[in-house]
């Protein structure tokens, strides 16, 4: 929770500027039509642009934060936020150019889900962890939810590993879950659920962090599970649609950052200038 006993440094009646908002809701509109053309795009191209756009969209992402840390507010969620954004960039970079360049596919492939770039993901939940932690109030919350709710995120993971033993894929896909869970409770917990927009990119980048984990085990043990596209009239192994990955956090890094800029619009209209 943040300190109100010293100066506000933010002014009073800040306004998100035109360009940015039509700027992240343009990328949100683009990932939702990027993620449709999987059908038409040839796999490789498909992955190489959302990749690119992935770390493009989380580099300018951070950039915004830095910008409304440096002239709107100063809120250290913002400031955390901004190296979410940027360490997701780097690590988006780091596993395209280990698993699916040709020349380090075969390579890094088969061990894609267990290198720095899995913590790099993990740490993104994190960063926003420890960011509504300090920027918000913890209401009560009865314990049996919690107990219950990470007893649900467990459930995938424990039959995997009760499937396939404790291997690194299985390990790191339990954690995964647990962090997600983690940063469900946490979001709940000090009130930011209740900002449609950081609610949604935060159950978007829930969504994907649990759908590639399954994708990188589940669906990597499976890789005959199909899925037929009539429209399209392709037939997609589960594993290859679970590209979509991409959009989905395109999304939920834009929505991140539009919902706390409305955050700080509605903390500053109430607020007393400095």
């Amino acid at each position: 929770m943040h300190d109100d006993s010293g100066p506000v440094r933010y002014k009073p009646e800040i306004h998100i500027p035109g360009p940015v908002s039509y700027l992240l809701l343009g990328i949100v509109v683009l990932s939702v039509i990027f993620a449709a053309l999987i059908v038409v795009i040839p796999l490789p191209l498909y992955r190489l642009i959302g990749n690119s756009l992935e770390a493009g969209v989380a580099f300018v992402c951070m950039c915004i934060c830095l910008y409304a840390y440096r002239y709107w507010s100063g809120r250290v969620i913002l400031l955390l936020a901004a190296f979410a954004f940027g360490e997701y960039g780097l690590a988006t970079i780091f596993w395209y150019l280990y698993s699916l360049l040709p020349l380090t596919a075969l390579l890094g492939r088969p061990f894609v889900f267990t290198t720095v770039a899995e913590l790099s993901f993990l740490g993104f939940m994190l960063f926003f962890i420890a960011g509504f932690q300090i920027e918000g109030k913890k209401e009560p919350i009865p314990a049996v939810y919690t107990w219950l709710l990470l007893a649900l995120f467990l459930i995938i993971p424990l039959m995997m590993i009760d499937t396939y033993g404790i291997t690194p894929r299985t390990v790191m896909l339990l954690v995964q879950f647990v962090v997600v869970e983690q940063l469900i409770v946490v979001t709940i917990s000090h009130g930011f659920f209740r900002y449609p927009l950081i609610w949604a990119g935060i159950c978007a980048q829930c969504v994907f962090s649990m759908l590639y984990g399954l994708r990188e085990t589940l669906f990597l043990y499976y890789p005959s599970w199909t899925i037929p596209l009539p429209l399209a009239e392709k037939t997609f192994s589960l594993y290859d649609l679970s590209s979509i990955v991409g959009p989905i956090v395109i999304a939920s890094i834009a929505l991140l950052t539009l919902g706390l800029l409305d955050y700080l619009v509605q903390q500053g209209t109430n607020a007393q200038p400095a």
